[in-house]
């Protein structure tokens, strides 16, 4: 695994955006899949998802880890507010990678800070992906409150994009689905 930056993760500003290439895998990709993660748990069950639709299919994966400080359980009051946003993504970073070290290669995880749909767009234009996967759209009041500003992000990927959006559900056995035996 390499970043495209020389700086160590911890040392590096969040505000930047990062790329860490996986190691290339046995064989040529077949296809592109670009998936969105977070720090929500429905985008964590995505991630699980599209790793193994990314086997299944002998895809190339691009997680696209999209920053949202406003999203983000951290006091922009705080006195150590950057040093928390960069532990915090720091984490995620981590945990990403982890996962993603149960394909045998053929992936990169990106960290941007900006509109998601955007990012996800133009990552899946960038490498002619077949298809987003993204986590479902939340419930309760965080969702009445996205609705109230603004589209979700598969509204919007649905209503702008180009491209087919695969919506896990959170409390779904994701990768679990893709390895079941025909019947």
């Amino acid at each position: 695994m390499s970043e495209s930056q020389h700086r160590q993760p911890g040392d590096r500003d969040w505000r930047e955006p990062l790329r860490v290439d996986g190691p290339a895998g046995p064989t040529v990709p077949a296809a592109h899949v670009v998936v969105g993660f977070d720090r929500h748990n429905a985008s964590h069950i995505a991630l699980d998802y599209a790793i193994g639709l990314a086997a299944a299919l002998n895809a190339y994966l691009h997680v696209a880890h999209v920053i949202d400080t406003d999203d983000l359980p951290i006091d922009p009051d705080a006195a150590d507010w950057d040093r928390a946003i960069a532990e915090v993504v720091e984490r995620e970073r981590a945990y990403a990678c982890s996962m993603l070290a149960a394909l045998p290669g053929n992936w990169s995880y990106h960290a941007h800070r900006g509109n998601p749909a955007h990012l996800l767009g133009s990552i899946a234009d960038a490498n002619d992906a077949a298809m987003i996967v993204i986590g479902a759209p939340r419930h309760g009041l965080a969702s009445l409150v996205e609705r109230l500003l603004g589209e979700s992000v598969s509204a919007q990927l649905i209503h702008h994009g180009q491209r087919p959006v695969v919506l896990v559900p959170e409390h779904s056995p994701a990768s679990a689905l893709l390895s079941r035996p025909a019947r």
